[in-house]
């Protein structure tokens, strides 16, 4: 009986775990085998940081990182790419997109599979990268498993990350739970996620108390995300709060910032109007969504902290009158106090040089999605000069993702820049963005090369 035992456990326990582990090996041994060293010469470089472009510059990309920025520069053996006097910058980083936001249909989402949301979130995830965009941080919803497929080879797409579930109280942004759902004498079980629309999707979370806030922060970081978000206040589309709505107590939005802070990443709030910005700079927020209703006092404040502006225009600019994502007079009457309030919260902002991030917090089918997210560079356009808006999608949103960090899940180098020792994502554009910021509007024909972690995903340079 012994050796018979011997004998399975060697066929079912060692055998399969020496397999595995000479499989990880061989690949391992084959992914660096085929780390390529790439030469990309005749360009016209934007690093992320200054104004003036580095002129017929040469880049060379051993493996997934920068390697050299250079004239002239020499690498026997490796592949050379001509630009061809187009401009290389860094990849871009959406710094407020929702990979779920793709399954968002009212319709769909009553009928919706859990395959045909992935699905769904793939796609947007891969027209992310079409577009030239190397990075999404995610606003909130649960898309660490569309992250894990990416980074392990087994889907194309950006690199992601993702505070996982948002933080909601009850009736709050994120609990989009039905009137009866809400009320625990007729519906007993109401508490579990899956009752909620945002919930079963795994985009919000609710929790009440100190206590309870806690553990769904500690769960959420556990879990694998990245940063914490929590909903502070009212917003547009949520059908049961008031956009003026303080919610979470200071108790509570403290506790969330602290465990943020505790595990060695940071807390982000949706907020809109001034009270509850002020609010979340108190309870310690590093980062704040929307905040599009701003008194002078308070970005001054917001800029005096070191606190980081994650603003979107796109959505909240657009005529809230004619906009076709707002289904209902409240919500239309919301998007304009938003839209009114941002137009001057921008000249704020401007003034007292509040750091700004680039995202567009779009959310709905890919036919709007894909019509809608190229006019956040054409709203941007009216405020900030090209420049301006290329660092926000560069430079700056990547010092946001290493604002995550030991919970950065890209720790080798800066995202956003074209320097040595930065990781390879890479652009080149047809056309000269510092000029005319909205060339990268129509990225089929101007971006030509889109590299991530130095793999090449478009290259129509041949053509």
């Amino acid at each position: 009986m012994r050796e018979i035992a011997q004998k399975l456990c060697w066929q079912w326990c060692v055998l399969p775990v020496l397999a595995l582990s000479l499989t990880a090996f061989a690949n391992g041994a084959l992914a660096q085998a085929d780390r390529k060293v790439w030469l990309i010469t005749n360009v016209n470089v934007f690093d992320g940081s200054n104004e003036a472009l580095a002129m017929n510059t040469d880049v060379l990309v051993e493996g997934n990182m920068i390697k050299q920025v250079g004239k002239n520069l020499d690498a026997s053996g490796a592949a050379v790419i001509d630009g061809g006097g187009r401009t290389l910058m860094p990849g871009l980083i959406e710094g407020h997109g929702h990979i779920i936001g793709a399954a968002f249909s009212s319709a769909e989402l009553v009928s919706a599979y859990w395959d045909e949301i992935g699905a769904k979130m793939l796609v947007r995830a891969q027209d992310y990268l079409k577009m030239g965009f190397t990075t999404v941080r995610d606003g909130g919803s649960w898309a660490l498993g569309t992250k894990k497929a990416i980074d392990d080879g087994t889907a194309d797409g950006p690199r992601i990350i993702s505070p996982g579930s948002g933080i909601s109280q009850t009736g709050g942004h994120g609990d989009f739970r039905l009137p009866y759902q809400n009320n625990p004498f007729l519906s007993p079980t109401s508490q579990q996620p899956e009752h909620s629309i945002l919930g079963f999707l795994g985009a919000t979370r609710t929790a009440d108390g100190v206590p309870e806030v806690r553990k769904l922060a500690r769960a959420n970081l556990a879990a694998g995300a990245h940063f914490l978000k929590v909903m502070g206040g009212g917003g547009i589309y949520s059908p049961m709060d008031p956009l003026a709505s303080l919610q979470y107590s200071i108790a509570e939005l403290e506790a969330v910032a602290e465990e943020a802070a505790n595990y060695g990443t940071y807390a982000t709030i949706h907020v809109h109007l001034d009270a509850a910005v002020e609010r979340a700079i108190d309870a310690g927020f590093k980062m704040i969504e929307h905040a599009t209703v701003m008194e002078e006092d308070t970005v001054r404040k917001m800029a005096r902290n070191n606190v980081i502006w994650s603003m979107q225009t796109s959505i909240f600019l657009a005529d809230p009158k004619t906009n076709p994502s707002i289904d209902t007079e409240v919500q239309r009457a919301k998007a304009q106090v938003v839209h009114d309030g941002l137009l001057q919260t921008i000249k704020y902002a401007k003034k007292h040089k509040l750091k700004t991030l680039w995202g567009t917090d779009i959310i709905g089918p890919r036919d709007a999605f894909l019509e809608l997210f190229p006019t956040e560079w054409s709203f941007r356009n009216d405020y900030y000069t090209p420049y301006e808006q290329l660092q926000q999608v560069t430079r700056i949103n990547g010092e946001a993702i290493a604002l995550s960090g030991v919970k950065n899940p890209y720790p080798d180098g800066p995202l956003g820049v074209i320097r040595a020792g930065a990781y390879a994502d890479i652009i080149l554009v047809d056309g000269n963005p510092l000029q005319d910021i909205l060339v990268l509007q129509n990225y089929d024909e101007n971006i030509d090369l889109v590299m991530k972690d130095g793999k090449i995903y478009k290259n129509t340079l041949d053509d």
